[in-house]
């Protein structure tokens, strides 16, 4: 059990055992422009002014890039300050995503405990380490002593069977696991994944299915070792064990998935929904901002136009992610075909800045979630999809069929 392995590494007090509360030393910790003017008032209010270890905590202004008004402006400057007098690392507006570029740092490192103050933190697992999302208070108090408590989890092994199809990738194994299971078997526990499928996947896949461990309700999600992984960590066994819950689920020529409104776990085929009409298409968020899936989408919209009645927005995870895209032609093709792509950041997904949805609007978006009014207005349906499939909405105006994808 990983999760319990990570923990002994890392043990001040408790016992290391599912359901006992233990408290451990953590390796980093980073923050998000959201909530650090809240950490800011709680060092101020309780005579704070250091922390144990300025190099590794790091500070992302990745939520508000473009500042839409006066109000968030000056909270997003004050943030600066105060993070600034703390010096601790700082990310400045278009640097990228917390998540994306933790993983390019190389601060998910295998083994370590990882605190973030944004619950797709756990995206981490993709390096297999503890990676978890927490609030305010309790980020402060890791900042100030190099501590944190948690619950120790039960483990949930996940093993996956199979092969999806040519067109269906991990966005849509993840979108067929919480239309299977829901959320109930993996509640505030760890799950590791285990398998043939999880175990090929590229680096950039595998961090799309470590970041929707919080949509399945998990604590924590680790990935086997893939990509440029292989061979260097520790790889999940497949099956069960003491106080191991084991579910198996076979993806055997899956097809490509959808979500449907007002939540991930409404998720089904893509066929079901084909030919249904889209006029807002967004590639972005912590979850396929990546330069795979930034690829893809061009790939797709090369020497064709977006549809005359689609608003499609791209944003790149991270700087990186952009000038690598740029690089290798990604940006252009996108420009040429129609598609605005924006500054590197969060984007559209948290619905505090452009372009926000008109009411009425039908949006096919690749991010994690498709809450009512997640993009910033309750009066626009939010679907789920793959970049794949999100660029092939994007030319015709309509969600795809299967058979469309090439």
């Amino acid at each position: 059990m990983l999760v319990q392995d990570v923990i002994d590494r890392r043990l001040i007090s408790g016992t290391n055992e599912p359901g006992a509360t233990v408290a451990v030393t953590v390796d980093r910790i980073y923050l998000q422009d959201g909530n650090s003017p809240t950490i800011a008032r709680l060092f101020r209010e309780h005579g704070f002014s250091k922390v144990f270890d300025p190099e590794r905590i790091g500070v992302f202004f990745d939520h508000s890039v473009i500042w839409p008004n006066a109000e968030i402006a000056g909270r997003i400057r004050e943030a600066m300050v105060f993070c600034e007098t703390l010096g601790v690392q700082v990310f400045r507006p278009g640097e990228g995503i917390s998540h994306v570029v933790a993983m390019e740092q190389g601060w998910f490192e295998p083994g370590s405990i990882v605190l973030g103050t944004d619950s797709h933190t756990c995206t981490g697992g993709a390096r297999q380490a503890l990676a978890l999302g927490m609030g305010a208070s309790d980020a402060v108090a890791a900042m100030i002593t190099g501590e944190t408590w948690l619950r120790v989890p039960e483990t949930v092994r996940l093993e996956v069977v199979g092969r999806p199809s040519p067109a269906a990738g991990a966005k849509d194994v993840m979108l067929h696991v919480l239309a299977a299971f829901g959320q109930e078997p993996f509640l505030y526990r760890s799950v590791e994944w285990c398998g043939e499928w999880p175990e090929s996947l590229t680096d950039d896949a595998a961090a799309t299915v470590a970041n929707m461990a919080v949509e399945m309700g998990a604590k924590c999600a680790f990935l086997p070792p893939h990509g440029s992984l292989a061979g260097q960590l520790r790889p999940i066994p497949a099956g069960g064990g003491e106080g191991v819950i084991h579910y198996r689920i076979d993806v055997t020529d899956l097809p490509p998935y959808l979500a449907k409104p007002h939540s991930p776990t409404n998720s089904h085929p893509l066929d079901a929904s084909a030919g249904e009409a889209v006029n807002y298409v967004f590639v972005g968020s912590c979850t396929n901002s990546r330069l795979e899936d930034i690829a893809e989408t061009a790939r797709v919209l090369e020497g064709r136009q977006v549809h005359p009645t689609v608003h499609m927005l791209v944003t790149p995870g991270s700087r990186a992610v952009f000038l690598e895209a740029m690089s290798l032609g990604y940006i252009e093709t996108l420009t040429r075909a129609g598609a605005i792509v924006t500054p590197p950041g969060c984007g559209s997904c948290l619905g505090t800045q452009g372009s926000i949805p008109a009411s009425g609007d039908r949006v096919l978006s690749t991010m994690n979630r498709n809450f009512l009014g997640r993009m910033g207005n309750a009066g626009a349906d939010i679907f789920l999809s793959s970049p794949l499939v999100a660029a092939h909405a994007a030319l015709t105006g309509e969600i795809p069929h299967h058979s469309d994808l090439n």
